[in-house]
């Protein structure tokens, strides 16, 4: 069980390390400028889709998109509202660019109940407006450059139905402590919110039908590892299948089916257990009796949330 561990911790880290060299941080593939989203419904086109795609996890800082582009008839600029944000595309100096509305501003009340919370002290940071963020919004604040996406803090901390949340200039930040580790500072969908209370045009929301769809906005990626690269003819191999999005973020339930090819061409289908937590399936086999030298071929076909991808290995016969 240890070897286990330990070969899975390697393969997890030269994923990551192929990933970091060879991954953009794009959802989308790069040089589309149009890509339809079928969680929603709707478009992200041009400067708007660049936008969405500049940041490490679109997901986390934006949400899907809830309308298409549109003209704001109060701003006359283009718009276009996701679940966490608002893009505006603005005349500038430098020409047509695309900057993110102050949602959590907008939407902040003054006469919020405040949480009863120092907002001092070594885990605190009082900005230049004199708000302090402190604790876990803190370490996400810093984590998600919020300087850059989030803004400034707007608000101290409040009490909101139960929970602690904080206003910051573009976004809400919310506490749930029922959430795993790690997952339990949420950003609230302030672009919904906003939506809904100013905006209230249910035509906005309604799905255009795809005609050509140019983009996909979950991409699976897959890599095949062998435990050894180099095998004894007769001895058993591990075969490591590590399914994740283009966020390099793993990816449960993957249905994985492996095709081992010999060097005489011949091949056996292999059909292995759904991707774990962590995104991984394996399969122990036994290597046939072949020629020192020889490689074997392996390819990894997966299918997931109706995408579907694949990846190849390959391990060499040394004695």
């Amino acid at each position: 069980m240890r070897n286990l561990r330990r070969i899975i911790l390697l393969a997890l880290s030269l994923v990551l390390l192929v990933g970091f060299t060879t991954i953009s941080g794009s959802v989308f593939a790069q040089g589309s400028d149009s890509v339809y989203v079928p969680e929603t419904g709707h478009w992200i086109r041009g400067q708007f889709l660049k936008e969405y795609n500049s940041v490490s996890d679109p997901l986390l800082y934006f949400g899907y998109p809830i309308t298409d582009d549109f003209m704001d008839s109060v701003t006359k600029q283009q718009v276009q509202y996701f679940q966490k944000a608002r893009f505006d595309l603005e005349d500038t100096s430098a020409g047509p660019q695309v900057k993110l509305a102050a949602l959590g501003a907008l939407l902040h009340e003054d006469n919020a109940q405040l949480a009863d919370v120092a907002d001092d002290g070594p885990t605190c940071r009082r900005f230049s407006n004199g708000f302090s963020v402190c604790y876990a919004f803190l370490q996400f604040y810093d984590a998600y450059s919020g300087a850059n996406y989030f803004g400034l803090p707007v608000s101290k901390l409040e009490m909101i139905d139960g929970r602690y949340i904080q206003y910051f200039e573009n976004v809400r930040m919310e506490w749930w402590p029922e959430r795993a580790a790690g997952e339990r500072v949420v950003l609230t969908d302030v672009g919904r919110i906003y939506f809904d209370k100013v905006v209230a045009n249910p035509e906005l929301l309604k799905a255009n039908v795809a005609e050509n769809v140019q983009g996909k906005l979950v991409n699976p990626v897959v890599r095949v590892f062998a435990q050894k690269a180099l095998i004894g003819a007769g001895e058993q191999q591990t075969l490591y299948i590590i399914v994740q999005n283009q966020n390099l973020q793993p990816m449960q339930g993957a249905q994985v089916g492996v095709t081992v090819t010999l060097p005489d061409g011949t091949s056996q289908f292999y059909r292995l257990p759904e991707t774990n937590e962590y995104g991984v399936s394996n399969l122990l086999l036994t290597v046939p009796n072949l020629n020192a030298q020889s490689v074997v071929q392996l390819k990894a076909d997966v299918t997931i949330g109706g995408e579907e991808a694949s990846g190849n290995g390959w391990f060499r016969i040394w004695w």
